[in-house]
């Protein structure tokens, strides 16, 4: 799909081959007009209960007399009050059409005079049509090509109609991005791969530096360092910098373990292959990046990205070891299988010497958020009250939830060594807390904040917009929460 059109004339007239149309618990006057397409069948089907506005259900409707067919999908609440419903009946047409090899979709709105309506209707339609297909044989072009038109069609349009659904189709395709990255495995996406993906930016007005081992040992990078040790893949520091206006900058740092089997505190083996994930962090910051280089935003943005693998060898980093980073303090490392948050120890410390406005960090970090949150919402740690609230309500605008746990300094003492200055985990309880105070130790001042996505970042089960897989989560918040910094 490579453009989201918009129409606003007689709904008749649309040359495409379906019409999709949301329907909400009650009746509308777009479902009756389109009740004479089907030769009433629309309310039949109302009447006998088959089709009552829920979100699991939807009809098809086959049209003679050239008109599009029609799609009907179920939406548990009015669209014009629930952009998380537009995006959702959005994607699940654009599926359908798919699956059925349909080759263009209008999505009709009864109502689309909200500009957040227009921008969600794009974003659904645009990641409701990504599926990684590329290493099924015979599968690339089904993946990209249908379907091949998709408009949004409302008699009601919002002003600027045109300039939002840009917006929304613009970062979702960053999202998708993210989304492709995510779901590739550890040997076809290592830490040199991951940067090279990173250097196309630059083709897109980024600029990109990408750090090599020789460089990282140069600026004192050790503990990214020390959790490569395992593996013969090296580690990689990736620099990508939107120059928006100039001035002081908007610092983005994403955990990019491309595999993480753990290192030497060895993971159980059910479910490691999942571990491909672990760099979702780094996905959503070059996603974010990508996006905000295409819509032209004026702030100065940098994104950081430590990326290495996790593996056990007989050189690897050990339980007991103690490393010195960016920072200058000394870390005793516990648990290897708490490797993410040593690489963004580096990171974030490098990244508060830029002196940013703030400093987010994003990465699947913990299980326990998992436990806390579900893959309902993303864990929000902050030492700064505006920049919490502030991320909190983009994701609520965006429908990438975030919710704020609380960083007291009671639980500092959870990570006090014997022998160094601080070690890497305080175990299993408020595992997602006593990470995110790890963290904050390296970050001085900034004012910053920690999104940890472990639960949000791979979804187990087809809903809306999203199929099995990679979410991309991330990117439509922090878009949404840099353009609000004005």
């Amino acid at each position: 799909m490579r453009t989201i059109e918009v129409r606003s004339g007689p709904l008749e007239e649309l040359d495409v081959d379906v019409v999709a149309v949301p329907v909400p618990p009650q009746p509308t006057d777009l479902l009756r007009r389109l009740d004479t397409w089907t030769g009433e069948a629309i309310s039949r089907c109302r009447e006998q209960g088959v089709l009552r506005g829920k979100d699991s259900e939807s009809l098809f409707f086959p049209c003679a007399s050239g008109r599009p067919h029609v799609l009907l999908l179920g939406a548990d609440a009015p669209l014009d009050s629930s952009p998380d419903s537009v995006r959702s009946v959005a994607g699940r047409a654009v599926r359908f059409c798919r699956d059925q090899r349909l080759g263009s979709l209008a999505l009709a709105l009864e109502h689309a005079a909200d500009p957040r309506t227009v921008q969600a209707a794009a974003e659904g339609l645009v990641l409701g049509d990504f599926a990684y297909l590329a290493l099924k044989r015979g599968e690339e072009v089904r993946s990209t090509l249908l379907p091949s038109r998709a408009m949004i069609w409302s008699p009601d349009l919002v002003s600027g109609a045109e300039e939002w659904a840009s917006l929304g189709w613009r970062v979702a395709e960053a999202q998708n991005v993210a989304r492709s990255l995510v779901a590739r495995p550890g040997n076809v996406l290592t830490p040199a791969g991951l940067a090279d993906e990173a250097l196309d930016l630059a083709d897109r007005g980024c600029r990109v530096d990408v750090w090599d081992v020789e460089r990282l040992r140069d600026k004192g990078f050790g503990a990214l360092l020390a959790v490569a040790k395992g593996s013969h893949e090296a580690p990689r520091f990736i620099i990508v910098e939107h120059r928006g206006r100039g001035g002081a900058p908007v610092v983005l740092v994403g955990k990019g373990i491309t595999f993480d089997s753990g290192g030497i505190s060895l993971k159980p083996a059910k479910g490691m292959e999942e571990m491909k994930h672990d760099m979702a962090g780094a996905a959503a910051v070059l996603g974010t990046m990508r996006a905000l280089s295409e819509i032209g935003a004026p702030q100065r943005v940098v994104g950081l990205i430590p990326t290495a693998e996790n593996l056990p060898s007989g050189r690897a980093l050990k339980p007991g070891d103690v490393v010195r980073g960016v920072s200058g303090r000394s870390i005793e490392v516990v648990n290897t299988d708490a490797e993410g948050r040593l690489i963004l120890s580096d990171a974030l410390a490098f990244g508060a010497r830029m002196e940013p406005v703030a400093l987010v960090d994003i990465a699947t970090l913990t299980g326990g958020c998992v436990v806390a949150l579900g893959r309902q919402a993303a864990g929000l740690l902050s030492n700064d009250e505006l920049l919490a609230g502030a991320l909190i309500e983009a994701g609520t605008r965006t429908g990438e939830r975030a919710w704020r746990l609380p960083l007291w300094p009671e639980y500092r003492k959870q990570l006090d060594s014997d022998i160094a200055d601080i070690k890497n985990s305080g175990g299993r309880e408020a595992s997602p807390i006593t990470a995110a105070k790890f963290l904050e130790e390296f970050v001085d001042d900034v004012p910053w904040a920690h999104l940890d996505i472990a639960g949000t970042a791979w979804a187990e089960d087809v809903t809306g917009w999203q199929p099995k897989g990679a979410t991309g989560f991330g990117v439509r918040l922090l878009v949404e929460w840099v353009r609000g910094l004005g």
